[in-house]
């Protein structure tokens, strides 16, 4: 009796404890759009490190394109199975909020939270409590090519209406044909939805009334869609007007467009001399707003089902520190959100010290973005359907209001 009583205890002994030391935790982390290098500079650099602390955690790094993003991150988010911690792109922190973890706890006292542009920290923040922490930023100023610019004197215009008689100056049409454009957008075209945000926040505006509802009927809305619309009939009299031949290269290089929003990947390189005739300046501004910078943030999240969020919390630390996230600019391009990080690449980098500033001293971080993967496709639809005279401007306003209003209801940000 008593030898099967023995037996039974070191069975629950073994059953109980063996797991603990045959079982490490586990942190399985996403980023979107990795390349093969910087996967290897998380297995191969980042993970040990982390490891010196954390002994008895595995590590894994996962990756996907933007392609699949948001049904693969939306699936695991919501079903509560998938990385301990997952990459979000600047809006995202609407969209799944209340899926995330509250990590105030684990990061309101800690003392190199102020080191993160505030934008950054808007960002990763969700009704009132810090979400994530910021990765990697990317400023989307205005550049202008002073040496192409009919008068260098007026950059940067910092007005709406400075901003049309500037692209009015600069754009050069013949044959019905556009031959240089005063302006390009990021897509190489005329329209941009999250330009058009952009501007409504520029012109004094905001999405969202206080009551969650839509705020595309508001007299903001209205200036800058009437900007865009004006603007583009500065560079093309009416819809047939054919636009500039291919252009090989980075826009900005091409000799026929003097200004336009580029991601800094669809610019030259920092290290060209053509730099020295390339100006950096925020949106323009309608009668009742103020220049803006916007900076998209990209961001690494817990989901609320992770069991430690001790554990993800100080990956995230680890990982946004001074070190990592001055690392992770040569390793992976990233530029850092933390202000203690720029030090070397201000002196080193002439182009990027002047980024920065225009970042600190106009940024407004694209989040907030409530629906996003739905509002994108409708904004595009009615804009385009008002700047190409096929739709008046109130009908435009009136269609963005009501189907995004329908839109926010259907995803619960109404009640």
């Amino acid at each position: 009796m008593k030898r099967s009583m023995v037996f039974v205890l070191v069975a629950l002994l073994l059953s109980v404890s063996l797991p603990v030391f045959a079982q490490g935790e586990t942190l399985e982390i996403y980023i979107t759009g990795l390349t093969e290098d910087t996967m290897n500079w998380f297995r191969e650099t980042a993970f040990p490190a982390f490891q010196e602390t954390h002994p008895d955690v595995q590590l894994d790094i996962l990756t996907g394109g933007w392609g699949d993003f948001d049904a693969t991150v939306a699936g695991w988010i919501t079903t509560g199975d998938g990385p301990e911690i997952v990459y979000l792109g600047s809006e995202y922190a609407a969209t799944f909020g209340n899926l995330l973890a509250d990590l105030d706890p684990y990061l309101s006292d800690w003392e190199e939270l102020d080191q993160f542009l505030p934008a950054a920290i808007d960002t990763v923040t969700w009704d009132g409590h810090l979400r994530g922490l910021p990765l990697l930023m990317s400023p989307r100023p205005i550049f202008y090519r002073t040496d192409l610019a009919a008068n260098p004197d007026a950059i940067p215009p910092l007005t709406f209406a400075d901003a049309l008689a500037f692209t009015a100056e600069n754009s050069l049409v013949e044959d019905n044909a556009m031959v240089q454009m005063g302006f390009m957008d990021i897509g190489a075209g005329l329209f941009d939805d999250q330009e058009f945000i952009g501007y409504l926040w520029s012109a004094g505006g905001e999405l969202y009334n206080e009551d969650g509802s839509s705020a595309f009927d508001s007299e903001a809305t209205a200036e800058a869609l009437q900007y865009m619309y004006d603007r583009r009939r500065t560079m093309m009299v009416d819809e047939t007007t054919a636009g500039l031949p291919p252009i090989e290269g980075v826009p900005i290089a091409s000799g026929s467009v003097v200004s336009g929003i580029f991601p800094m990947w669809n610019m030259p390189s920092t290290s060209d001399a053509l730099w020295d005739d390339i100006a950096i300046g925020p949106y323009p501004a309608g009668e009742n707003g103020s220049p803006i910078v916007q900076i998209f943030i990209d961001w690494l999240a817990v989901p609320a089902y992770v069991e430690d969020p001790t554990l993800a919390v100080d990956f995230l630390k680890f990982i946004t520190s001074t070190e990592n996230a001055s690392a992770l600019v040569s390793v992976a391009g990233f530029t850092p959100v933390r202000q203690d990080a720029w030090e070397e690449l201000r002196e080193s980098n002439p182009v990027w010290d002047r980024l920065l500033d225009a970042a600190v001293e106009y940024g407004r971080s694209f989040s907030d973005i409530r629906a996003s993967a739905e509002l994108r496709p409708l904004i595009r639809e009615q804009v385009n359907l008002f700047l190409s005279d096929q739709q008046s401007l109130e009908d435009t306003q009136q269609a963005l209001k009501e189907e995004y209003d329908a839109i926010l209801e259907d995803n619960g940000y109404l009640n």
